[in-house]
């Protein structure tokens, strides 16, 4: 097939990788590894276009644009698409090339009727979903919504996956890196990787902050009294506006304990994850967590919470510890992990297994592409 692929969210090429961005990369890779064609469209910004009546002409000469890049495509895939983002190309650029139309990550919430500021939204994205041939939920969460909304059908859940080979262990990379850290033998590192922006991902930082601190105190306190003890590095990577200020309050929480990295490439992440020892992020109102299952594929073992996303790719005292989505329980399970050595070990060894498994976009991705081929074949042969 040729697959016309609008990301009405961010562009594929984004320069600030978020995981809207990693999922429609990987997605797009997947699709390219059936043996598929995909044609990415040109990108405009629609995000609340709802409340931009400016912005309006341009999204109607930008869905020409969209259409001509599409002309001779099989179907046309959308990434996204939600109150905030509604698809407002997909469905048009479709019906005018006559081909399918599909939706990855849609999501019906219909408490956004009720508040007129969300209401165009709402109405924009319910019309996009009941359009699609079919809506593929990569999020538990939205399948509940498509039920309410849509033929049993008309959707289904993909579970979220990598593509083969791009995490892996890096032995060389932990043995390098931890001589940077000054990590030593009996130093257990927890890694973070988040982008810092106001909101849920600060908030999750500060509570990997105070967890890695309170950890930090429990070993100091085993040392005095045991005799035996180990040392703790936090290392975080990930950029944004309240990095200065997280920081600042992690180099008072843990002092020379804290290592900053700013902003990793993707490309460079294994190594980071492998040099570490187990990976910390409560992951509040995550809609999918694909952090965790980059970490997991390394050998990292995770503590997250069962907020969202994290439960549907963390197996609990499996591949890592999901603790309830309050920071005292985040906390505990954190020093759990730091404390034990023989539990981290064996939840990491465990933990790329999983991913790899029950995650890998090869086999969850194929049954999509499998669904989508079906219905363009079937609509090839409706006269």
């Amino acid at each position: 097939m040729k697959i016309a692929f609008c990301t009405p969210f961010k562009p594929v090429d984004h320069p600030r990788v978020s995981g809207d961005v990693t999922i429609a990369r990987d997605l797009h890779d997947a699709l390219r590894g059936f043996g598929h064609t995909v044609e990415v469209l040109p990108f405009f910004p629609a995000r609340e276009i709802y409340r931009r009546p400016g912005n309006w002409p341009g999204a109607v000469r930008a869905l020409g644009r969209m259409i001509e890049a599409a002309r001779g495509a099989d179907c046309w895939l959308t990434h996204g698409s939600y109150y905030k983002v509604p698809d407002i190309f997909g469905p048009t650029g479709s019906a005018r090339l006559g081909i399918p139309y599909f939706l990855f990550q849609a999501s019906y919430a219909r408490n956004r009727a009720r508040n007129l500021a969300t209401w165009p939204g709402y109405i924009l994205n319910k019309r996009t979903m009941r359009r699609a041939d079919h809506v593929f939920c990569n999020r538990v969460n939205d399948l509940a919504g498509c039920a309410r909304l849509l033929p049993k059908d008309c959707y289904s859940f993909v579970r979220p996956g990598l593509p083969d080979g791009l995490f892996a262990r890096d032995e060389a990379a932990r043995v390098r890196l931890r001589a940077e850290w000054k990590a030593g033998p009996d130093t257990v590192v927890a890694v973070c990787a988040a982008m810092m922006r106001p909101g849920v991902k600060a908030t999750g930082v500060e509570w990997t902050i105070r967890a890695c601190a309170e950890a930090a105190r429990v070993c100091v306190e085993a040392a005095r009294t045991m005799g035996k003890g180990r040392d703790l590095r936090l290392v975080v990577a990930g950029d944004g506006p309240m990095r200065a200020e997280l920081e600042a309050m992690a180099h008072t929480a843990l002092g020379q304990r804290a290592i900053f990295l700013g902003m990793v490439d993707r490309a460079d992440l294994p190594g980071v994850f492998s040099a570490g020892d187990l990976f910390a992020f409560p992951g509040l109102r995550e809609s999918v967590g694909m952090v965790y299952l980059e970490a997991q594929r390394c050998g990292l073992p995770v503590v997250a919470t069962d907020d969202e996303g994290a439960p549907h790719v963390v197996a609990h005292e499996t591949s890592g510890l999901i603790t309830p989505a309050d920071e005292a329980a985040f906390t505990r399970g954190v020093v759990a992990l730091v404390r034990d050595d023989a539990f981290r070990s064996r939840l990491g060894a465990q933990a790329a297994a999983h991913a790899t498994q029950a995650h890998g976009a090869s086999v969850n991705y194929l049954e999509m592409a499998r669904t989508m081929e079906r219905i363009v074949s079937t609509r090839r042969q409706t006269p």
